[in-house]
């Protein structure tokens, strides 16, 4: 009788210990994270192609699955997320991939998440990423070298001077038509404009700029890198001056470019899984900066481009892990522009005239833990 009962507590513990581990193996979480094919998101590309150097420096790194699509986000020896990487097209459409939870988190433009923001989406700024790092380039048939050759040009040009863009609410746009408002330049979005000294024309795409100054339906464009590096190196054209240059004076430097941002919902529900992937994207902002010769070659090899490309594209990027001063002030003017031109209309706006725009932008608690982990 003893016996028996021995070994039916045996085997009724051996079941309650199978079925606890059970349903402590429950599934990793799954981060779909959204990002554009060029070098502003690098911190991405750098923290995925040096598992060793990361493993060994923090013991937080990405374990690759599969080649730029998905991988292991490994911490501290323990397996805690499977990541999904998605390349799209420009900061405007991978934000509204985010919004609409296609992505949970994703690299963007900060004028098209302020939008979005404004717009009732339930996203925020999880982290600085990047500043600067764009400009103005000009087919080689036009006799100017700087900015203000290039306005004393439109001024003396019988016909109006034609711009490219990406698409529209980028930085470059945003930029590149306040300082013609600050030159007193007439402007026009509309090809035969006879009031216009620049038409400005959105060619829907980065990949349609090269090819649109190549066959002259542009007369230059205004990009980020690494695209001003490669129409240099392709003989296309010419940077004649930074974005961060442009008037007014001192206004654009430091401007942010791009940031991190999460939708609420998925960040609330997996802190810890953010919070992970954030220190590695800092520690891989710092990574550029320390060793900019070995970044320049394993960022070349994922955007497959040539070495030479990312030499001339990286110095000209300021990669940050700090909501700095100028950061905090680029974000104030973009919210000015935008408001000012009837860009912003709803929650931004509002925040921003009641004094209470960062609790309403920013995620700063998932962001100050990752700060403190570097």
């Amino acid at each position: 009788m003893l016996q028996s009962l021995r070994l039916f507590s045996f085997f009724f513990l051996l079941i309650v210990t199978s079925v606890s581990c059970q349903k402590a193996e429950e599934p990793l979480p799954v981060l779909r994270l959204g990002h554009a094919p060029h070098d502003h998101h690098s911190p991405l590309y750098i923290a995925a192609m040096n598992p060793d150097y990361f493993k060994k420096n923090g013991n937080t790194y990405l374990h690759e699955i599969n080649f730029r699509k998905s991988y292991k986000l490994i911490s501290q020896d323990r397996h805690i997320a499977t990541v999904i990487l998605d390349s799209s097209t420009g900061g405007k459409e991978l934000i509204r991939k985010l919004t609409e939870e296609y992505y949970d988190l994703s690299f963007g433009g900060v004028p098209a998440i302020l939008k979005s923001i404004d717009r009732g989406s339930s996203i925020k700024i999880l982290a600085p990423v990047m500043a600067d790092g764009a400009g103005l380039v000009v087919g080689n048939h036009l006799p100017v070298t700087n900015w203000h050759d290039f306005l004393a040009y439109v001024k003396n040009s019988r016909e109006s001077v034609k711009i490219g863009y990406k698409m529209a609410v980028s930085v470059q746009n945003l930029i590149f038509e306040e300082a013609l408002r600050q030159e007193k330049i007439p402007f026009s979005n509309k090809p035969g404009d006879p009031e216009a000294q620049v038409v400005v024309l959105n060619l829907y795409g980065v990949k349609n700029l090269i090819p649109a100054l190549q066959n002259g339906l542009i007369d230059g464009f205004v990009v980020n890198q690494p695209y001003l590096s490669l129409a240099e190196e392709k003989g296309v054209g010419k940077t004649i001056t930074m974005l961060q240059n442009m008037p007014p004076e001192g206004k654009w430097q430091g401007t942010p470019c791009c940031a991190l941002a999460g939708n609420t919902t998925f960040v609330s529900q997996n802190e810890l899984v953010v919070e992970t992937l954030l220190t590695l994207i800092l520690r891989a902002n710092r990574f550029i900066v320390d060793h900019p010769d070995k970044s320049a070659e394993q960022i070349s090899a994922w955007l497959e481009l040539p070495v030479s490309v990312e030499k001339r594209s990286l110095p000209t990027i300021k990669f940050t892990v700090d909501y700095d001063r100028q950061w905090q002030q680029g974000v104030d003017f973009w919210v000015e522009t935008m408001n000012s031109s009837n860009a912003l209309k709803d929650n931004v706006k509002k925040a921003y005239q009641q004094g209470h725009l960062e609790d309403l932008v920013y995620d700063r608690k998932l962001y100050e833990r990752a700060r403190k982990n570097l």
